[in-house]
C-alpha cells in the first residue's frame, strides 16, 4: 500500500469525521535543539555549526557532485570501428562511478578529437574545480593532452570556463571562478599526436566539485521515549524554504530503547507540516528523520522540529488479518477481515475501522464477538470506511465478512481504528509476520496466461431510455501481468467497424475493473448522443512489450 495513497485517504476521512467528537490534548516531542547521533548513515550531508541549533545542507566542497548522477557521451566519430568494444571501457558511467581500475575506466581511442563527455549533476551548483583521473594511475601516456570544460544550466547552451592547450599531467586539477550549473562539459580538444601508433585517451574518473550546498541530506533525531505507549499525531516543523528547496519528515517508532528489527520501518515522507505519518503503535519509543532537499544554489533551514502524541489510545492493541491467507488468483472468494482488539482504561474504544484497499470490495457483513451489529458503510477511493452504531469499549474481535477476486500476486489490507473522542488522530492496526508475510496480506496462486481477462458487459443487452432499469451496462474486467503501467483503452465500434465511443484511455499496473471500478457506458456516442438500438462491437485493449497489444474483442447490445 502507497503510503501517501493512504494519508490522502486520511484527509478525506478527517471531514468525515469531524463532527464526532473533539480530540484530546495532545502531548508534543518539541527539538530546537539538534545534537548528530552515531549513525552517520541516518544522518549525513547536514551541517549544524554553521547556523547553531539549526539544520541546513552541508557545502559540496569536499564531496564530488558528480558521482553517480548522469553522463552521456557525444563523438566526433561515430563510426563504430573509431569506439571502443573493450569489455570494460565503453561505458560512460565507468567514469563517475568513484572507482578506478581496470574493471571501471573509459578507453577514447585515437582520432576522437572533438568528443565530449556531458555530466549531468542533477541539480544546479556552484561549481569551480574539476578532476579527471587517468587509468593505468599516473601514466601520462594516455593523458589528455589538451581540453576545455564549459558550464551550462540546460543543454543547449555553455560558458567556457576553462581552457587547457598543453597538458603535461596524468592526473587534472582544474580551478576556476565559481560559476552555477547543472551540466559540466568536458570536451576533448587534443589527443597523442603520434602518426603510428598512437596512444588511447583513457579516463578513470571525472570529478566535479562545487562551493554550494549539496543536493540533499538528513539528520536522524535521537530515540526520544514518551514513557509508555501511546498514539503518535502528527509530525510538524518549522523551517525557511527558499525557492527551489523543500524539507521532507519520516518517523518510526518501536517498544525497545535502541533501534532493532522490531521497529517500524521509516514511515513515507510527509511534505507538509502537521501531517499525518504511518508507524507502528501504540508504540513508547520514537525517532523522527529530517529530510533537507535543494534543486537552487540555496539550502534549507530547519529551525524547530514536534512530534505530537496522544497518552489516550483508540485500544491497547489491535491486530488484523485475512482469512484465509492464500486463494486462486482471479477466483472470486469469501474472505473474513479479523481485528482483534484488547481495551484497558487508556482506551476511548473503536468507533471507526478503515480498511485501505485499492481491491473493488464487497462487505457483506459485520460481527463483534460473532453477534450481529448495526453498521455503516461508505466506500472512498483506496479505502472502506466501516462505522460502528455504538462505540466497541471491551476486549472483541471484529468480524468483517467480504468478498473481492485477487488479482495480484499479493494484496496487502492495512487497517486504522478511530475513535469519535479524538477523530483526528487515527490509530494503526498492527499485523503479526510469519514467513515475512504480514497476517492482513493475501497471497494469491496461479499466474494467468492473458494480460486482459474475464472480460463482460452487464447487463447484455441493456436499455438506455431512463426507465431506471438496466439504463446502463458495465464493462468488467481484470488486468494482470502488468508491473509497469501501460495504455489500456475500451473502444466501441458500430457494425459496420467505424469508431463511435473511446470509453477509457489510461495507463495502468495490474487492477480489478469489477464491482465500483467497473466502467460504466450509457449507450451514447463520443458526441453524447444515445447511439441507435443493435448490436456494437467493443474492445480492451493493452499495450504491452511485443509486436502487437492485448486485445479482447466483445458484442454489446443496445435495445429500446
Amino acid at each position: 500500500m502507497n503510503r501517501n495513497h493512504t494519508f490522502s485517504c486520511f484527509a478525506l476521512l478527517m471531514v468525515f469525521l469531524s463532527g464526532l467528537g473533539l480530540a484530546h490534548a495532545q502531548v508534543v516531542i518539541r527539538d530546537t535543539t539538534f545534537f548528530p547521533i552515531q549513525d552517520t548513515s541516518e544522518t549525513r550531508d547536514v551541517d549544524l555549526t554553521t547556523f547553531p541549533d539549526k539544520i541546513i545542507l552541508q557545502t559540496g566542497t569536499n564531496t564530488n557532485l558528480a558521482l553517480n548522477k548522469g553522463i552521456v557521451v557525444r563523438y566526433s566519430d561515430p563510426n563504430p570501428i573509431k569506439i571502443s568494444n573493450h569489455p570494460t571501457a565503453s561505458n560512460p558511467r565507468l567514469i563517475i562511478d568513484g572507482k578506478v581500475s581496470a574493471t571501471s575506466f573509459f578507453e577514447l581511442l585515437p582520432g576522437q578529437e572533438g568528443t565530449y563527455f556531458r555530466i549531468d549533476l542533477q541539480a544546479v551548483r556552484v561549481v569551480n574545480r574539476v578532476v579527471t583521473r587517468v587509468f593505468p594511475a599516473n601514466s601520462v601516456n594516455f593523458r589528455v593532452r589538451a581540453y576545455s570544460i564549459y558550464l551550462g544550466l540546460d543543454t543547449l547552451s555553455f560558458k567556457k570556463v576553462k581552457q587547457v592547450v598543453d597538458n603535461e599531467r596524468a592526473n587534472t586539477d582544474d580551478f576556476f571562478d565559481p560559476d552555477t550549473g547543472r551540466y559540466v562539459l568536458f570536451l576533448i580538444d587534443k589527443q597523442d599526436p603520434s602518426l603510428t601508433n598512437p596512444f588511447s585517451t583513457t579516463f578513470g574518473e571525472i570529478e566535479v566539485y562545487g562551493v554550494g550546498y549539496l543536493q540533499e541530506g538528513q539528520f536522524a533525531s535521537r530515540v526520544r521515549d514518551a514513557g509508555k505507549p501511546v498514539n503518535w499525531g502528527r509530525a510538524n516543523w518549522r523551517a525557511l524554504t527558499p525557492p527551489g528547496t523543500s524539507v521532507r519528515m519520516q518517523v518510526r517508532t518501536g517498544s525497545t530503547p535502541n533501534v532493532t528489527s522490531s521497529w517500524s520501518p521509516w514511515s513515507e515522507e510527509v511534505s507538509l507540516p502537521n501531517s499525518l505519518f504511518s508507524v507502528f503503535e501504540p508504540r513508547r519509543y520514537m525517532q523522527y528523520r529530517v529530510n533537507l532537499y535543494t534543486e537552487s544554489v540555496e539550502t534549507p533551514r530547519v529551525d524547530e522540529v514536534s512530534i505530537s502524541y496522544d497518552t489516550m489510545l483508540v485500544a491497547k492493541s489491535a491486530v488484523a488479518k485475512i482469512l484465509p491467507q492464500t486463494a486462486q488468483i482471479l477466483k472470486q472468494t469469501q474472505f473474513q477481515y479479523q481485528v482483534t482488539a484488547e481495551v484497558d482504561s487508556r482506551s476511548t474504544g473503536i468507533d471507526t475501522l478503515v480498511i485501505f484497499t485499492k481491491i473493488p470490495i464487497v462487505v457483506s457483513g459485520v460481527t463483534v464477538n460473532d453477534l450481529n451489529i448495526p453498521y455503516g458503510i461508505q466506500i472512498q477511493p483506496g479505502a472502506v470506511i466501516l462505522g460502528f452504531g455504538s462505540t466497541i469499549n471491551f476486549n472483541a474481535t471484529v468480524n468483517v465478512e467480504i468478498k473481492f477476486t485477487p488479482f495480484l500476486d499479493e494484496t496487502s489490507f492495512p487497517s486504522v481504528v478511530i475513535s469519535k473522542a479524538n477523530a483526528s488522530n487515527p490509530q494503526r492496526v498492527d499485523a503479526t509476520v510469519l514467513n515475512n508475510v504480514e497476517s492482513w496480506t493475501l497471497s494469491a496462486s496461479g499466474v494467468p496466461e492473458q494480460v486482459i481477462v474475464d472480460a463482460k458487459a452487464d447487463p447484455n443487452p441493456f436499455t438506455p431510455n431512463d426507465d431506471g432499469r438496466n439504463d446502463v451496462t458495465h464493462f468488467t474486467f481484470f488486468v494482470s501481468n502488468l508491473v509497469v503501467a501501460r495504455p489500456v483503452q475500451i473502444k466501441i465500434y458500430d457494425i459496420s467497424g467505424q469508431l463511435v465511443r473511446t470509453l477509457l484511455d489510461i495507463k495502468t499496473t495490474a487492477q480489478a475493473f469489477v464491482e465500483q471500478n467497473a466502467v460504466r457506458w450509457d449507450g451514447r456516442g463520443d458526441n453524447g448522443r444515445l447511439l441507435p438500438p443493435g448490436l456494437y462491437i467493443y474492445q480492451i485493449i493493452a499495450e504491452v512489450d511485443g509486436p502487437s497489444p492485448s486485445v479482447i474483442t466483445k458484442t454489446v447490445s443496445i435495445a429500446y
